[in-house]
């Protein structure tokens, strides 16, 4: 209730309507990190974001407000119509249609295809670089905690990179690309929650595909690339699935850290064990 009640407050001001102008519908069901509903002004319906706790942690508002303005001309986004970089809240309009992970993805694979390459081959210049190592380094600053295992394989990963990696070329990416943020509508497929846009390989967002099932993300690669993918490029997609899961292993750390898992009873002190296995997973994949 409370938070219905900031959105309506905070929505009203944005809209430049009066509070009992706000009609909030219902919260979208998902999300790790923040609240998303469903809200109506006068008779148009838009998506709300609320940040979670600590989600400011992890992303710039700023950069997220100027790669979604620089994505605008690719009409893969729904257009955002209200953006706080202080507190990250967003107002954007709703897309109507099916979240991708609500389906069988397997009949749109081609279109999932299109829409990434759309973006990797627009030469729009994001506007930072992802920054993979940095990024792992933050983001055990804020858990204060590696294991003998995420040392290891952190250690492995930065070798891998710098030998294989650092130098291929980067495109624009989504560098969140699962299918809980693709929609297919009547018109087309939608591409939405730029918060981790960058610079990257395009393997990132292939691997990305992954999420819960890292096998579907190879599926994915062969439609990319239109043809079976070799032992090279497949283990392309295993080295930035394996940066994923130990990004997402100190992101999970955290949110156990702070109280998060009874709060959204989601037990994220498992979910980092797993995201850590499963690193380990496709390293041993990639040497074997």
């Amino acid at each position: 209730m409370k938070d219905q009640l900031r959105i309506i407050e905070q929505a009203a001001q944005a809209f430049h309507v009066k509070e009992e102008e706000i009609i909030v519908k219902h919260r979208f069901l998902g999300g790790m990190s923040h609240l998303t509903y469903l809200i109506e002004v006068h008779g148009e319906l838009y998506s709300y974001r609320i940040i979670g706790k600590d989600g400011n942690l992890f992303v710039d508002r700023k950069i997220e407000l100027e790669n979604i303005n620089l994505v605008k001309p690719l009409k893969i986004n729904n257009d955002t119509v209200f953006f706080d970089v202080e507190t990250g809240e967003k107002a954007a309009h709703f897309v109507e249609g099916e979240v991708l992970s609500t389906l069988d993805f397997r009949p749109h694979l081609t279109e999932v295809s299109n829409l990434l390459k759309k973006l990797h081959q627009s030469g729009i210049e994001p506007a930072s670089d992802y920054g993979l190592i940095e990024r792992l380094n933050l983001y055990e600053t804020y858990t204060n905690f590696s294991s003998p295992l995420y040392i290891k394989l952190k250690n492995a990963w930065i070798e891998m990179y710098q030998d294989e990696h650092v130098h291929q070329p980067k495109v624009f990416c989504h560098n969140d690309a699962q299918r809980s943020n693709m929609v297919i509508a009547k018109d087309q497929i939608y591409l939405l929650d730029w918060e981790y846009a960058g610079l990257n390989e395009f393997y990132y967002d292939i691997a990305s595909f992954g999420n819960v099932k890292f096998e579907d993300a190879l599926e994915l690669l062969d439609t990319y690339l239109g043809r079976q993918a070799t032992k090279k490029e497949a283990d392309s997609v295993r080295f930035y699935r394996m940066f994923q899961a130990l990004q997402w292993h100190q992101v999970a750390l955290r949110k156990e850290m702070i109280g998060l898992s009874p709060i959204l009873k989601m037990d994220f002190k498992f979910f980092a064990e797993k995201y850590l296995e499963l690193a380990n997973r496709l390293y041993i994949e990639i040497k074997g």
